[in-house]
């Protein structure tokens, strides 16, 4: 290794959009260099720091951790002004490296910091901060951009030669240095003597760096590019942010040496910060914290002297709450085949393992504020993941699935044969997830919780536009190219070019997408940006910042580092998921006890309803948590389900990998003789799933039953099959067969068979404790769907608001399937969201006023509070004069009567449309009189000093006024559907599709929930209606096409009219239009895509698509007036749809009835609704034409797709 330099300045990837250097590349290119050492200072974070740490020591190479400052060398860091100081100073760069831990620990807090109370664009320190985190550290004076070369730049010596005292007097001669730079930049030229000079006047030593941004020197297209996605600019623009030379690399020794012939020394002084900067990352440390019980009651504090104490003492107690058994004495009720004293052995099992382990105060926080979650009335799902396996966690009330009653193993949880920290996921109300975080940072102080840094990464296809954009690529051309990469979530450029034909052809034949490409190499797989972990929250007993940086995201503190290198170094990692699904058995529960069943809980519900089996088999599933797919649907029938067990077994066979023995599991339930064990030993462990190994745990008892491993070195071999590492897995079947033979006397042979059928099921099984807790989750809104489906179905409408499609889909199945009535808003009845009613029989869903566009919740709270205050609304009138007309606006009062929130008093929308404003400037004024105190003609009320309470005193007001408003309704029915459409996402009091008389559902080729099933290329037919319509404009041809949505009864379909199409139809194409669309599926890996290649207009063309009529009339005296009707119509109305006439036998049988031969005509809408309204009419047949085939636009090229 080269003896005489190491870079002390380097940026990574980690400099966000600034640094092009990808660490694994960066290393490796150190170690081609003979640097015996290498620092990363990436600006203002330490985000890098423990990927680089680790890939420095795997290659054997010193790492030396450090951040490029940003100080503010004049003022405070807590100011907020620009970057400027007062004599004009920019915001400083400084260069600080860590000496120790207590270096490493104050670079921490220096640059946590400057991210959490100096952030100002930039994260800024300044002297006070420097001084105060000191101790431990090594520092430079910086690059260009340091406070030294910014006073040397402006000719002020004497300034620079005070700033380098004020660091000297901070840091001391041994531990600053001065950094001297030369990448051919004129101002560095004029310093750089300075520099010495300085060094030379103060006794202080200088060394030399590259600030490295790439790490090749025909790299710096690639960084300039990163550049300009960075600032949004372009390559070619010429007053934009851009390196000032091409020289930023990370050069070997000799170049550097080069740099620096007259200078020696500022190659070797490098070699001293290198050796006196060895401060290490402590991977492998426990920094869990200790359970306070501070802010517990009395109660608990006087009983308890330790921890240790208060979690048996949990422990004892929820044993006596969960199944009646006494600790002390060993007595109580037996549990599923287990007695008392089994069950207490399994928990002194389990706590002396998790004592042993340490983790007795990770339990307690657990149980804490899942404990507190539940006394605030906050959904808390019943387990996640292999925490349900555990009874301690049961008794202590973290999960809600019972070990033993689902027969689940704590060692798949914490195994005593290979202990590593367990891991408890909790799932909380979506809703009030928050809630439950707060608690915990207002529990173990704000300084002590975090969320958790995420990164965002150039992925393949994203560079590729990314860089197409820089250099100015159409976007037709950017789009062409992005999409010759395989449509997969982990590919790379390389991997694309070996894989597509066409990809390489096009970088082979166009020097800029060669270009491109070469780039995109460099730049694929770097952070672009960072994010927070959705749900991960890291919990400590000390300030995070004595362990990890940190920043804050969204005002939130969180770790400047990500999940894994946080866990690795010892800190406590929770996850906090918000489940939408314990929102609605929240909401569910609570319109239940509103609605006359104050004591139902849905955690007390028996496992053996039959009403919920019997729904379920049935397919009935929509709303049901992960059981609405068709797919899943069509299973449920098959299933036939009688348990609880059932449902968590199709859960976890419902999968890639697995579903090929969904076929073996129902047959096996079907016909018990087609069951087929491996060996007999296995058939008190695969029973239940019918000789199916579903779950990880199985293959578990498999390795306990027949070859006598320990649950504990089970779960070992269940690690190693599911990983399949080949060195693992050979020593694992050397046990295994060993252990087989000594059991129970299995041939090598045999034995091997049966490791091999478990190997396969471990890469594939699933893990049963959560899969038995969520089959709980999955029970509970199967239950509630089947017992309670009003209040089941408002509060699944409710977590769907401002999701119109799904709102469609929920309210069409309310009503087709639960035979639910679904009622507009109404200022009387409705809730802020949907309210369920039942009453004498009746199964409404009234809709809530905050799903109201332009409504929302302020506007709906107060509507609401106003109305618990002071009771209902009278009358419009009444309305407007009492709810605070700053919340409930114009908009609001528009939007409300548009939707129908008035019709309930007999209030004509058009009339309060035209007069609103009237109306409204009347209310204005009464509501100032009455905070004047004064009067008014409508404040008869208050001039009368009524007594009676408010209510009275607005039924007076209103008297003689609602009168001039109730004149016959006048609003067109369809703008009333539009209306309603437009504000609440769907039509509510009618559809235009009603009108057609089902013909819409007859000419549709398909069904929403078969659509993913349709194969590529398949023609389809939908008649409905146009919404949302977006003209665009082709990037490659300058010509129009159409982006639009259809929509039926039920669903929203997404079109595309391209160019050829568009020049035929796009006239037709026009908002709330009722048009029969024509065309082809295309589907990729990523979804499908609905090709319009014939539009037409519905009232003019349905004849055309109808081939026959088949009615169905009772055979009564009438029967001879509808033949007499029909005739009349065929004789009026010439025309090609075939009319056919059946006498209905009954419910099964038609006996066809005589019609002229060739009897055909068109019939008008008039007409079918005609002939349905007779009284001898019993159904209708309709035979539709199929598809005729399009038009074939033979181009001799590919088909353009914008």
């Amino acid at each position: 290794m080269t003896d005489s330099f190491v870079h002390l300045h380097v940026h990574s990837e980690y400099s966000l959009l600034d640094g092009a250097c990808k660490i694994n590349r960066l290393i490796n290119r150190a170690v081609e260099l003979n640097m015996p050492a290498i620092a990363l200072t990436d600006h203002g974070n330490l985000f890098g720091l423990p990927a680089f740490y680790k890939a420095a020591k795997a290659a054997g190479i010193k790492p030396i951790l450090g951040c490029e400052l940003y100080l503010l060398h004049e003022g405070s860091r807590l100011d907020r002004q620009r970057q400027q100081g007062s004599e004009g100073l920019k915001l400083a760069h400084m260069c600080a490296w860590a000496e120790n831990a207590v270096g490493l620990k104050h670079l921490t807090q220096l640059v946590s910091d400057a991210h959490v109370h100096g952030f100002y664009y930039k994260p800024r320190t300044d002297l006070e901060q420097l001084a105060r985190y000191h101790e431990g550290l090594t520092v430079s004076s910086g690059c260009i951009n340091g406070a030294i070369p910014q006073f040397l730049l402006r000719g002020e010596y004497e300034k620079a030669k005070h700033a380098l005292g004020v660091y000297l007097d901070i840091f001391g001669k041994d531990h600053f240095f001065i950094e001297v730079q030369n990448q051919g930049m004129p101002e560095q030229h004029a310093i750089n003597p300075s520099l010495f000079q300085l060094g030379k006047e103060l006794g202080v030593r200088c060394i030399a760096t590259n600030d490295v941004h790439y790490i090749r020197d025909v790299e710096w297209e690639a960084q300039d590019a990163l550049l300009c996605i960075q600032t949004g600019t372009k390559v070619s623009d010429e007053e934009r942010m851009r390196m000032p030379t091409h020289q930023f690399y990370l050069k070997s020794a000799e170049e550097m040496t080069l740099a620096f012939p007259d200078h020696p020394e500022v190659l070797t002084n490098t070699l001293v910060v290198m050796d006196q900067c060895s401060a290490a990352l402590p991977f492998g440390e426990n920094h869990y914290p200790v359970f306070t019980a501070s802010h517990l009651s009395e109660a608990y504090q006087k009983q308890y002297k330790n921890n240790k104490e208060l979690f048996v003492g949990l422990c004892i107690q929820g044993l006596k709450n969960r199944y009646g058994i006494d600790f002390a004495s060993e007595t109580g009720p037996d549990v599923f085949g287990l007695s008392a004293h089994d069950m207490v052995e399994r928990l002194k099992y389990e706590w002396r393992i998790i004592e042993q382990a340490g983790f007795i105060d990770y339990f307690l926080i657990v149980w804490d504020f899942i404990h507190w979650a539940k006394t605030q009335g906050i959904a808390v799902g019943p387990g996640r993941g292999s925490v349900a396996g555990s009874l301690v966690a049961y008794v202590l009330t973290i999960t809600d699935t019972d070990p033993i009653r689902f027969n689940l193993l704590f060692e798949r949880f914490l195994n005593p044969d290979r202990v590593s920290p367990p891991d408890i996921d909790i799932d909380f109300c979506m809703r009030r997830r928050d809630e439950v975080i707060q608690y915990v940072r207002r529990t173990y102080g704000d300084e002590n919780v975090g969320k958790i840094i995420t990164f965002g990464t150039l992925g393949a296809k994203m560079v590729v536009r990314d860089l197409a954009r820089v250099y100015d690529m159409s976007y037709a051309q950017a789009d062409r190219l992005a999409k010759m990469i395989p449509d997969d979530i982990h590919i790379t450029l390389s991997d694309a070019l070996e894989r597509s034909i066409e990809l390489k052809e096009a970088v082979d034949a166009d020097p800029i997408a060669q270009k491109l490409i070469e780039q995109g190499l460099v730049l694929e797989g770097i952070a672009r940006n960072s994010g927070t972990h959705a749900c991960g929250i890291i919990v400590s007993d000390h300030p995070l910042t004595d362990f990890v940086p940190t920043t804050l995201q969204e005002d939130e503190l969180t770790t400047q580092y990500s999940k894994e290198y946080v866990e690795e170094l010892g800190l406590l990692k929770m996850d906090f998921l918000g489940l939408k699904t314990l929102t609605i058995i929240q909401d569910t529960e609570n319109f239940v006890h509103e609605q006359g069943d104050p004591d139902f809980d849905i955690r007390t519900i028996s496992f053996e309803d039959a009403a919920t089996f019997q729904m379920l088999t049935r397919g009935e599933t929509v709303g049901v948590f992960q059981f609405e797919s068709p797919f899943i649907q069509k299973l449920c029938s098959q299933f036939q389900f009688r348990s609880i067990d059932e449902i968590s077994a199709l859960s976890a066979l419902n999968r890639p990998g697995p579903m090929e023995w969904i076929p073996d599991y129902i047959n096996g339930k079907k016909n018990p003789d087609s069951i087929h064990y491996i060996h007999p030993l296995l058939e008190p462990v695969c029973k239940q799933t019918y000789g199916i190994l579903v779950f990880q745990e199985q293959v578990m008892q498999a390795a306990r039953v027949i070859a006598g491993y320990s649950l504990g070195e089970a779960d070992i071999l269940r690690r190693a099959m599911g990983k399949k590492k080949v060195e693992v897995m050979n020593a694992q079947r050397a046990v295994f067969v060993k252990g087989a033979w000594e059991h129970n006397g299995i041939a090598e042979g045999k034995a091997n068979e049966i490791f091999d059928v478990l190997a396969k099921f471990a890469g594939y099984g699933f893990n049963k404790s959560h899969s038995d807790a969520y089959a709980i989750i999955i029970y509970r809104t199967a239950y509630l769907r089947a017992h309670y489906p009003v209040q089941f179905m408002a509060a699944v409408l409710s977590s769907e608001l401002g999701n119109s499609d799904r709102l469609s889909y929920y309210i069409e199945n309310a009503r087709s399937e639960l035979h639910i009535t679904i009622l507009g808003p109404d200022v009387n009845e409705s809730g802020a969201t949907f309210t369920p009613i039942v009453s004498k029989g009746q199964k409404h869903i009234r809709f809530g006023l905050s799903a109201i566009k332009g409504v929302g919740d302020v506007a709906a709270n107060s509507i609401l509070e106003e109305r618990k205050r002071n009771g209902p609304f009278h009358s419009f009138i009444d309305f407007i004069q009492r709810v605070d007309s700053k919340a409930s606006n114009r908009r609001v009062v528009e939007n409300l009567i548009k939707t129908g929130a008035f019709d309930s008093m007999n209030a004509n929308r058009q009339y309060l449309l035209t007069h609103m404003d009237d109306l409204l400037k009347t209310a204005a004024s009464v509501q100032s009189d009455r905070q004047r105190g004064q009067a008014s003609l409508f404040d008869l009320g208050t001039l009368m000093g009524s007594s009676e309470g408010s209510s009275a005193v607005h039924e007076d007001n209103t008297k003689g006024v609602d009168e001039s408003i109730q004149t016959p309704n006048s609003t067109l029915f369809f703008d009333q559907l539009r209306d309603e459409h437009e504000l609440l996402g769907f039509y509510l009091s009618g559809h235009p599709l009603d009108a057609l008389q089902g013909l819409d559902e007859r000419l549709q080729t398909f069904l929403p929930e078969e659509l993913p099933l349709v194969p590529n290329n398949e023609p389809f037919r939908i008649c409905g209606v146009v919404d949302e319509v977006t003209k665009r404009i082709s990037r490659k041809t300058n010509r129009p096409w159409l982006n639009f949505n259809l929509s039926t009864k039920t669903f929203r379909y997404e079109m595309q009219l391209f160019s050829d199409a568009f020049e035929r139809y796009g006239a037709l194409v026009q908002e709330g239009a009722l048009l029969v669309v024509e065309g082809t599926v295309r589907k990729n890996n990523t979804g499908y895509s609905l090709t319009v290649q014939r539009v037409l207009d519905f009232h003019s063309s349905f004849n055309t698509l109808i081939q026959s009529l088949h009615w169905i009339i009772k055979p009564t005296e009438v029967a001879i007036d509808f033949f007499k009707c029909l005739r009349e119509k065929i004789e009026r109305n010439d025309g090609s749809v075939e009319q056919k006439v059946s006498f209905k036998v009954n419910d099964q049988f038609a006996l066809e009835g005589s019609l002229p031969y060739g009897a055909k005509c068109f019939m008008s809408l008039n007409d079918l609704r005609e002939l349905r309204a007779h009284p001898a009419f019993y159904a209708l047949e309709v035979g539709v034409r199929e598809i005729a085939p399009f038009p074939i636009k033979n181009t001799g090229r590919r088909t353009f797709t914008p």
